[in-house]
């Protein structure tokens, strides 16, 4: 019988991050240069609004992301390295403050309704105007867990397309110097690089 990690499917643990739940919004969420906005915020439209001035309006902070995704490899005797061209990724878990959003979640997940869009954005703080410096887009998305801890949640989504975005600026003037894209597609297994 082939075991869920021989398949590769158990190459992740999905499961929240503990030793993380706790820690003071100060630490977790904070930008440099000691701003007040949020490193991280979560856009999504169907769950949440903004409280945070400039922000999108569906948009609210969260404490931390983990995502990820790996290659299964082969060896063989010669030495060489072989990629049989199986990609595992890792269900993205995000932590936040539990709100209004919390029961949405909930919904989306008991009934398996998709969600177009969840976008993960990491800010910081340059010259006191606060910039994003990545983003994080999932396309097509099925929240698959939901857990809350005192007033801390944490859910974990799995998603059809990623495209990750590193968003450069000159830290003495606070200019845009250009952003490099990478786009997954889990379907088609096609990948694109877009600079700019």
């Amino acid at each position: 019988m082939t075991s869920k990690n021989d398949r590769g499917f158990g190459m992740f643990n999905s499961s929240p991050r503990h030793d993380m739940v706790g820690k003071s919004d100060e630490s977790m969420n904070s930008t440099t240069g000691g701003a007040k906005t949020p490193q991280y915020v979560i856009t999504c439209k169907d769950f949440f609004d903004s409280d945070i001035e400039g922000m999108d309006e569906d948009s609210t902070p969260c404490l931390w992301i983990e995502t990820g995704g790996g290659r299964l490899v082969t060896y063989d005797s010669s030495g060489e390295l072989g990629g049989d061209g199986k990609i595992v990724n890792k269900d993205p878990v995000v932590c936040m403050k539990y709100g209004s959003w919390g029961p949405l979640i909930q919904q989306y997940m008991y009934t398996g309704k998709k969600l177009d869009l969840i976008t993960v954005t990491r800010l910081t703080s340059i010259e006191q105007t606060i910039v994003p410096i990545q983003r994080l887009e999932y396309a097509t998305c099925l929240i698959k867990t939901y857990e809350q801890y005192g007033d801390t949640v944490t859910f974990s989504f799995c998603y059809i397309e990623i495209t990750d975005t590193n968003i450069a600026y000159n830290h003495n003037t606070g200019e845009k110097l250009g952003q490099t894209a990478m786009k997954f597609n889990m379907g088609s297994l096609k990948v694109e690089l877009n600079e700019g």
